[in-house]
């Protein structure tokens, strides 16, 4: 099918959302999956593939250690593997309810939507063998990738069925007219943890509790002494040998293999007028005005100023109309089938187009022409020097998987074995990784595998794109407990720093009460050496308060005859103490009730869509492999 794509795809198509789709191809790699569970779940018979789900898990894992800035425990990856299992199973319950409805993608859908991929494009546009060259290195079949787009699709024929038929009332938009725009004004002051580290006093006592309540936090990681063997595509290419002779050779062999890729199309220049057609009732004043322009073009005004006076694509019309040097693909097909029908300095018109009517005037023709070897060299270089080091690549990866499988512990024969060297890593952590081989999910779980513990190399772990590494550990240390001496100074700044912050908020409470009894924000400012926010009416996503303040301050009662005062701790260990003291609508000009109809109406459709899955979910058949992604 991918190789008829190209063929079948006419005209510009809609783009459709394929996120989940497209991050399966930005990394080709490395597939070691042979020997591990077939599916992941079964539901209603159908099977979700492992593989899949463990790709998904390890995007899901990487993100939620970036979001928390570590390396995650166990209990927290658990909970991830727990959801990713979960989203898969009610997503095919979803689809199998589709299906059964009548749900379906066309073969015009399915085409479309495979050359939109990124991964299947050379140079930004679809490349059929390109496109079974990415799917071999991930191993996968183009049933398979079909399948993914098929149901993405689905999917969102759902979610747009949905859209069309969610609606809402003109009282819902008051409504929610008021809660969006209600504004509470509010000021503040507050009270920073800093200010009070001069007031901290500290003894050993104290340090010696803190330690013991907190000696999980003062441990020496866990670490492995790592020796590997390393495969690398840039390596790879560096190897590759190549001169004048073969790159000739090999210019002569892709002409004949893609003729059309070594021809210069021919190319046309030519100005515009464009008259824009933004309403269809617009449609006749503009085709008339294009007429006059066009008539006026013909009786031999000069082009350039009428472009500069008339034309409505702002751009060009700086430049005379001007359009520069073109492909016939660059333009749409009415404006391209004009100009490559015409003569230098023909003038026709008024041409329709998607954007308006086009007075078209042609400036110059340049005939197609092959391209020299000169003229291809750097591209014919690049392209043999990348094809030839993937070869390389892939050959070196099988011997280095066959070497590790026949030796399964010793790693100077693997590399003896594969020609490449072994690199020592001593101290790799389980937390923070180490050295060259850096810290990625996927490296760190290959190398705390309990194989790899025993003292068996590890299968090839894919660090990063056209980069893996077998592994061989030794002196497996786990974390041991650090004497207090050796922590001090982080025991006494962690200490310091909690006592300053509990002084901020006992100060801030404090706060509250004489604010109570009468004291003003200004006096309070004063003595906690802060500036007051004067009163202000603030509203729910305003980012100049802090986020605290404004949780805090929206969930409060209205205020009867005097503010409400209250205090709230921040993220950053500051304390804070605000006045609440009045409610209004944002005076200023709102939204089209249409508008905010069609926002109301789409958060509905997407609770629908949840509510939707989540009773197809609560339906299906369900069969569980949680050890797929083990």
């Amino acid at each position: 099918m991918l190789q008829t794509i190209h063929d079948k795809i006419k005209g510009w198509v809609a783009y459709l959302v394929l996120g989940a789709i497209a991050v399966v191809f930005v990394l080709w790699g490395i597939n070691f999956t042979m020997g591990a569970p077939t599916y992941a779940a079964k539901v209603d018979g159908r099977e979700i593939s492992a593989n899949e789900l463990r790709q998904t898990y390890q995007q899901e894992l990487a993100r939620a250690e970036r979001a928390g800035d570590g390396q995650l425990d166990e209990a927290q990856r658990n909970q991830i593997k727990a959801r990713v299992l979960e989203d898969s199973v009610s997503v095919e319950a979803l689809l199998g309810r589709l299906q059964k409805l009548g749900y379906r993608v066309s073969e015009t859908e399915l085409l479309a939507a495979m050359a939109q991929i990124p991964a299947f494009q050379v140079d930004g546009k679809f490349d059929s063998a390109h496109a079974v060259a990415v799917l071999r290195a991930q191993g996968r079949s183009v049933a398979e990738v079909e399948g993914m787009i098929r149901r993405q699709i689905q999917i969102g024929q759902l979610e747009t069925a949905l859209r069309g038929s969610s609606f809402t009332t003109d009282a819902e938009v008051r409504q929610l007219t008021a809660l969006t725009r209600q504004q509470r004004e509010l000021a503040w002051v507050v009270y920073t943890a800093a200010r009070y580290l001069p007031e901290v006093k500290m003894d050993d006592a104290a340090l010696k509790a803190y330690y013991e309540q907190h000696k999980g936090q003062y441990m020496t990681p866990e670490t492995l002494d790592l020796r590997y063997v390393e495969l690398s595509l840039t390596e790879m290419s560096a190897r590759v040998k190549l001169d004048e002779a073969q790159l000739k050779s090999y210019f002569v062999e892709q002409k004949t293999r893609n003729p059309e890729k070594y021809v210069q199309a021919e190319q046309r220049r030519a100005s515009h007028i464009l008259i824009t057609v933004t309403d269809p009732k617009e449609d006749p004043g503009a085709k008339a005005k294009a007429e006059n322009v066009y008539k006026r073009a013909k009786a031999g005004e000069d082009f350039a100023k009428l472009a500069k006076e008339f034309s409505q694509d702002k751009a060009s019309a700086l430049q005379g109309g001007d359009l520069g040097w073109s492909d016939r693909k660059v333009w749409v097909a009415p404006f391209a089938d004009a100009a490559y029908s015409m003569q230098v300095n023909e003038i026709r018109g008024p041409v329709k187009t998607q954007f308006g009517y086009h007075i078209i005037k042609l400036e110059g023709i340049r005939p197609a022409a092959e391209k020299t070897f000169e003229e291809s060299k750097a591209d014919l270089e690049a392209q043999y020097r990348r094809n030839e080091a993937e070869r390389l690549f892939n050959s070196a990866q099988d011997q280095l998987a066959d070497a590790a499988l026949q030796n399964a512990t010793d790693i100077d024969v693997v590399a003896r074995k594969s020609g490449l060297s072994v690199k020592d890593l001593p101290g790799f952590s389980r937390g923070s990784g180490g050295g060259a081989l850096g810290n990625s999910p996927k490296l760190l779980q290959a190398v705390f595998s309990q194989d790899v513990l025993d003292g068996r190399l590890s299968p090839i772990i894919e660090i990063e794109k056209g980069r893996g590494v077998v592994v061989r550990g030794s002196n497996h240390q786990l974390p041991r407990q650090k004497p207090q001496d050796a922590v001090l100074a982080e025991l006494t700044g962690a200490l310091r720093k909690q006592r300053s912050e509990e002084l901020a908020a006992n100060a801030a409470q404090e706060a509250v009460k004489r604010l109570q009894a009468g004291e003003t924000m200004e006096s309070l400012a004063k003595a906690a050496g802060s500036a007051p926010q004067a009163p202000k009416f603030v509203a729910r996503p305003d980012q100049t308060v802090p986020v605290e303040i404004r949780e805090a301050a929206f969930a409060a009662p209205k205020p009867a005859d005097k503010p409400t005062f209250k205090n709230v701790t921040l993220a950053n260990g500051d304390s804070a103490v605000f006045a609440f003291s009045a409610v209004r609508v944002d005076p200023t000009p709102d939204m089209q009730t249409a508008q905010l109809k069609r926002q109301y109406a789409e958060a509905i459709a997407q609770s629908e869509a949840i509510a939707y899955a989540g009773a197809a979910r609560a339906d299906a058949k369900v069969q569980l492999n949680p050890k797929a992604i083990e």
